[in-house]
């Protein structure tokens, strides 16, 4: 398999939830002692904190007090929550700040800014105040909560009790002196216009004088009147002077006519004698009517009655004559009427254009009085509510809860620090951890080795106490049911396993840098392989820092690889035997200054063939593939090489290098070898096989018992 192509050194962060959790647990100690320096941290300072005493004084803001005064007059800006923030903001304002610090009662107090310089600044003594001092209006109240600090009970009372003292003083002066002012300004403007008034009243004077315009309203009046009445006279004249023009007119078209048309015209109808004919040949055409049923036209009655008829009839028609000619005297005498009244109009109208130029000066003059009369009286009436709002303030403060003598300090807050203590150390260790192990580049678990290098991992070796290189080879015989035994176990059926027809024979241990435990596996498998029944050779082709020697035989270096490489000695001659049934061992020999020349220049081909011919298996440790160049020489000829990386520790980027080295040099990787995993969490490693977290193999205490 390959390595895949994406840069090694670019492996994503940790961030699932179990990689946080295992992240916290390896490093709990850390937590632990960060968490508990930041206790002490916070003890140290409870206990060389100074004791702080707190006092409050509360007080009731009724902004509606200037009612008393004038409750029309009431800004609308000066009601509600705007009143009562004012106030809270004035009680903290520099001014009452530096009241407070002159207050007699303060000054003589000793311990009232102890330690602060004889010349401090008067910006710096009010912040020093401001800084002792808590204003707090109470949510949804008229109540404001004024909070005074020291570290002397007494002086925390006596700072919050003289604070709101200063605040009405100041407030009460304040007022009195804008009152002052205002009562002033406007005692000016009423004597200016008084002087005004009187002006004004006297050119008013002078001009009725100098028009006879006393009753000059009373003349207007009676002029109005007159002109609507003859107004109404003229419109009456007109009006009655087109009816009989008009009449007139008809009359003359019917000149020629019977006089019985004439009757049409309401004018000539309406004459009294016309009238009165006309209800006469009524009455005596109703007479005729009823003599003509009774006689006949022949008898003498009804002959006199029709003498009667004719000759109204004909008075008829000379008063519808007379009265005809009354319609044109009475147009003459209407146009008369009309020119006359018309006339009379005019000359009232004359008159009432005099009248009002005469008026408008008057008017003017009558309205600059009344205009200085009523500022004149408005500024007398605002210059007397001057007069009380002086004794008045503007705002009713009244304390509702006085200042006591506190008993208990309020600074330090013993419990908050030490919550706040054990939750900073708690975020600075868990940052600390986290941020580490974000950082951290290596390889941790199984399945990120898989994934990240395209090899399987052939075995998954728990993390050991720094056991001494003399125990080494004896780990899997003195504890056979050990994880760390039974893991050798388990990499060894996976090598043999994973070829059947022809398992490799010659293996060798590899590490991409110093310190990653291949001589531990290597000489651990070793023994697996003999326990099996395997002849086995290891050999010991680390030339620089040679350890397979020192663990079997103690510090003795007998003959080794350099001398069977350099010729001086055959392969036979320099294996050794060893307390473990099936394992021989090769060692590195006798120092040499240049090991790379020596196994460069070596047949390394023959070397391992003569390996071979002895010993069902051999295994090889060798040097670092980052550190020397030896291993690639042994790399391009054995059958299988395991590549040793140390969990946690490790580079990604220099297991994939020494990968690529390896693989260029020709050699067969198998897979990597995973060693010094953490005994716990063996869930999120992915190696439960080796005893479920616990230093024992699956059903070793129940063996032990049988």
């Amino acid at each position: 398999m390959e390595i895949p192509s994406e840069n090694p050194s670019s492996f994503s962060l940790p961030t699932d939830v179990r990689a946080i959790a295992f992240a916290l647990l390896e490093n709990r100690w850390v937590i632990v002692l960060i968490s508990l320096l930041a206790v002490i941290a916070g003890l140290t300072f409870i206990v060389r904190s100074e004791k702080i005493f707190d006092a409050t004084t509360t007080v009731e803001i009724e902004p509606e007090q200037q009612r008393i005064i004038s409750p029309e007059a009431r800004r609308p800006e000066e009601r509600g929550e705007e009143v009562i923030k004012t106030i809270e903001q004035n009680l903290k304002s520099s001014a009452l700040m530096l009241r407070l610090a002159k207050h007699p009662e303060l000054v003589n107090e000793p311990a009232f800014l102890a330690g602060t310089p004889v010349s401090i600044s008067p910006a710096r003594l009010e912040q020093i105040i401001a800084g002792k001092i808590t204003v707090r209006v109470r949510p949804g109240t008229r109540l404001i909560d004024v909070t005074a600090e020291d570290a002397s009970p007494v002086l925390a009372q006596k700072i919050s009790r003289l604070l709101v003292e200063e605040f009405i003083r100041s407030t009460s002066e304040s007022r009195a002196q804008v009152s002052q002012t205002a009562q002033e300004f406007l005692q000016r403007e009423a004597e200016r216009l008084q002087t005004a008034l009187a002006r004004s009243e006297e050119a008013l004077q002078r001009y009725k004088e100098q028009s006879r315009a006393v009753s000059l309203e009373e003349k207007q009046n009676i002029i109005v009147e007159r002109l609507r009445e003859m107004n109404v006279k003229v419109t009456t004249a007109k009006a009655e002077r087109l009816k009989l023009e008009a009449d007139q007119a008809q009359i003359e078209q019917l000149a020629g006519d019977s006089p019985q048309r004439l009757l049409s015209l309401p004018s000539v109808a309406g004459a009294a004698e016309v009238v009165d004919f006309r209800r006469k040949i009524s009455a005596k055409e109703a007479e005729i009517g009823t003599l003509s049923l009774r006689y006949k036209t022949a008898h003498p009655k009804a002959i006199e009655a029709a003498g009667n008829l004719a000759e109204l009839k004909t008075n008829l028609a000379e008063a519808i004559r007379k009265a005809a000619e009354m319609v044109g005297t009475g147009l003459a005498a209407a146009r008369a009427t009309e020119a006359k009244l018309e006339e009379a109009l005019r000359a009232q109208e004359s008159m009432a254009l005099e009248l009002s130029g005469t008026a408008i000066p008057f008017n003017n003059l009558a309205r600059e009085v009344e205009a200085n009369r009523a500022l004149y009286q408005s500024l007398l009436a605002k210059l007397k509510e001057s007069d009380v709002a002086q004794s008045v303030s503007p705002y009713a403060v009244r304390v509702v809860a006085p200042a006591v003598l506190p008993d208990r300090p309020v600074k330090p807050n013993k419990q908050l620090i030490l919550l706040l203590s054990v939750c900073g150390g708690f975020a600075i260790s868990g940052t600390w951890v986290l941020g580490r192990y974000a950082l951290d580049q290596s390889i941790r678990t199984v399945d990120q080795a898989e994934r990240s290098f395209g090899l399987p991992v052939l075995g998954a070796i728990q993390r050991q106490r720094t056991p001494r290189l003399r125990d080494t080879p004896l780990l899997l015989s003195r504890k056979p049911q050990s994880a760390v035994a039974e893991a050798f176990c388990a990499l060894r059926t996976t090598l043999l396993l994973a070829n059947k027809a022809a398992a490799p024979k010659i293996l060798l241990f590899a590490s991409a840098v110093p310190g990653e435990g291949k001589t531990f596996c290597a000489i651990n498998y070793s023994v697996a392989l003999a326990q099996q029944g395997f002849r086995t050779l290891l050999i010991d082709a680390d030339l620089r820092l040679p350890s397979v020697a020192r663990a079997f035989f103690g510090g003795e270096q007998p003959r080794g690889v350099t001398d069977v490489l350099s010729r001086r000695t055959g392969m036979r001659d320099a294996v050794c035997t060893t307390d473990i049934e099936n394992l021989w061992v090769l060692p590195a020999g006798p120092s040499v200054p240049n090991p790379a020349e020596i196994v460069g220049n070596a047949d390394i081909a023959d070397f391992l063939r003569a390996a071979r011919q002895d010993f069902d298996r051999v295994v090889i440790d060798t040097s670092p593939v980052h550190a020397v160049s030896e291993t690639a020489f042994f790399a391009s000829h054995v059958d299988a090489l395991c590549l040793v990386v140390r969990a946690g520790h490790t580079p990604a980027a220099a297991i994939a290098r020494a990968l690529q080295k390896l693989r260029q040099s020709g050699a067969r990787v198998a897979g990597i070898v995973l060693n010094g995993l953490p005994v716990r969490g063996a869930s999120y490693y992915h190696y439960q096989a080796a005893g479920y977290g616990r230093d024992e193999v699956y059903g070793a205490s129940a063996a032990v018992k049988r």
